[in-house]
């Protein structure tokens, strides 16, 4: 089945090269072969730049049809393979069509020039081609996109655990001041593999700006990459310390941390004293105005 697939997939790649070695001559020759008179010749040549129309806006109904990006399917190697087949082959045919045009418009330029009108049509399928050719160029864009898309989630998977070993074990290095090189050495290696990942993750950053469809998966890339971030930060950071040393700053992070969880409190104590005094006040004056001689008053002895 292999096998039947690579014969096939080499079979249309041949077919438009054989066409690009014999359709350059017979464009040129059937043009040149016309009776002589400007009007023939004129009709020929219509003819031949129209028919570069219909198969360009054949090729470009070709693609939208064959290559369409949906968020439905799972990024698997098959199925951006597949894509990547479909726009390869796109962009040969492509290819083979604006061979021929070039060879056909440089053969018959001296005529084309002195028809207006012609003149006109060349510029019509110059604009198609162009059109044709930015789109196929953009799919193939958007191949790589997903590629690059997908192994950023293939690299980031798992990558959560892996970098919590790796802290543990640089604290567990830090802790005796004789293993302080190869905490050295475990930071550069981390600090490596932090850069591929990292470069990864802004290639499917970028991917997502270019397919919007990608936008419900980066959610958890953008989770992955923030721990790994936050992680590989406290492993760059780590490093021998005394013994007595840890307790001073363990003990100075928590009394920083009790102070502000005290001021915390007297913050909010004293806004619901605020409050409660407010509520007080509305009270009393309801109830000043309930005893008075009506709305604003006071009562009368």
């Amino acid at each position: 089945m292999q096998i039947t697939r690579h014969i096939l997939h080499w079979l249309l790649c041949l077919l438009p090269i054989a066409a690009m070695a014999q359709a350059p001559a017979s464009d040129a020759s059937n043009a040149s072969v016309a009776d002589g008179s400007p009007e023939a010749l004129h009709e020929e040549l219509s003819a031949r730049m129209t028919q570069y129309i219909d198969e360009l806006n054949e090729l470009s109904s070709v693609s939208d049809v064959q290559v369409m990006f949906s968020n439905t399917l799972p990024l698997s190697k098959q199925y951006i393979n597949v894509l990547k087949d479909k726009v390869n082959l796109l962009e040969e045919r492509y290819n083979s069509i604006s061979l021929r045009w070039t060879t056909f418009s440089q053969a018959m330029q001296v005529d084309i020039a002195d028809d207006e009108e012609l003149m006109n049509l060349m510029t019509n399928v110059e604009e198609v081609k162009k059109a044709v050719g930015d789109s196929i160029a953009s799919k193939k864009e958007k191949c790589n996109a997903l590629q690059d898309f997908a192994d950023a989630e293939h690299m980031l998977a798992g990558q959560d655990t892996i970098y919590k070993r790796l802290y543990e074990k640089a604290f567990r290095l830090s802790l005796i001041q004789k293993l302080a090189p190869q905490l050295e050495k475990l930071k550069a290696r981390e600090q490596a593999q932090y850069a591929e990942i990292q470069q990864s993750y802004q290639k499917a950053q970028q991917a997502c700006e270019l397919l919007p469809i990608l936008k419900k998966r980066i959610g958890t890339l953008d989770d992955s990459f923030s721990n790994i971030q936050m992680i590989s930060k406290k492993i760059q950071e780590t490093e021998y310390k005394p013994f007595i040393q840890r307790i001073k700053d363990y003990l100075i992070g928590f009394a920083c941390a009790a102070i502000l969880l005290l001021f915390f409190n007297m913050l909010t104590s004293k806004m619901k004293a605020i409050k409660t005094a407010r509520q007080q006040a509305k009270k009393y004056e309801e109830m000043m105005r309930q005893n008075g001689n009506g709305p604003g008053g006071y009562p009368t002895i």
